[in-house]
């Protein structure tokens, strides 16, 4: 099993791409620049999880709905908090900004299914991968997730602040061999982190404490693309394999 990355950024320039990741073939975590894979590539794409409903990661959600009309006969599921999915519904897929296709059929089926995404249990999908949902401190319905394939665990921080269950249910399920955490700001632009419910390098190394897992390989994504360089001189963690990801960047843990 490995993540992809199609899109890293936490916003957006002429360089960035927002964040969405493949995971598999089956599954996309969020949905920022999803309007980049290929036709071939998301005809594949069963579910898109979805960390929470801020714009950087639901972009291209609508836009790539659009372009599955004339091909796909079976609904796209969508999966999230609650919280998340109202927000989508509310105010995205509205029949305003942009049409509800979960009311647009195909074939007699809706071209989108919305799924709620419980928290803090074990759910199957596609692809063989188990996922938990774990609420973080971060607000649009957000969570983290971990992910556990063939006894592998992998911890994704998604969007958030200082934190504390996500680390203690990863103790309580194994070693993680990874962990994708978020790191959005340089140390000079701590207190706007912490406003924002965000992590810079120094927090993000409070963080990975919480979790212990001396081993695990640590992936960072969701920079601001003004600060990459600054973070990338910032982040230090001796003893660690520490990798900012890019567009392309791939994580195996199977």
């Amino acid at each position: 099993m490995f993540i992809e990355v199609v899109g890293n950024s936490g916003s957006k320039n002429a360089e960035s791409r927002l964040v969405c990741m493949k995971l598999g073939t089956r599954v996309l975590i969020d949905a920022g620049s999803a309007a980049l894979i290929s036709d071939e590539e998301l005809d594949q794409i069963d579910l898109v999880l979805l960390t929470h409903a801020h714009l950087d990661h639901i972009l291209d959600l609508g836009f790539i709905l659009d372009s599955m009309i004339s091909r796909r006969t079976r609904p796209l599921v969508v999966t999230g908090s609650e919280a998340c999915l109202n927000i989508v519904k509310t105010h995205y897929m509205n029949g305003l900004l942009w049409p509800d296709f979960s009311k647009i059929q195909v074939e007699g089926r809706p071209i989108l299914e919305y799924r709620i995404l419980s928290d803090e249990v074990w759910t199957d999908l596609p692809g063989g991968v188990e996922c938990m949902a774990v609420p973080v401190n971060h607000p649009a319905g957000a969570r983290g997730f971990l992910f556990r394939y063939q006894g592998k665990l992998l911890v994704y921080s998604g969007d958030t602040g200082p934190t504390d269950k996500i680390w203690k249910l990863a103790r309580s399920n194994g070693e993680a061999v990874a962990v994708v955490i978020e790191v959005s700001f340089p140390d000079s632009k701590r207190n706007i982190s912490m406003t924002s419910d965000h992590l810079c390098p120094s927090l993000a190394v409070d963080e990975l404490k919480k979790l212990g897992a001396d081993d695990a390989s640590i992936f960072v994504f969701h920079m601001k693309p003004w600060f990459a360089g600054e973070i990338e001189k910032e982040l230090n963690l001796p003893g660690k394999s520490v990798s900012l990801l890019k567009p392309g960047s791939r994580i195996e843990f199977s």
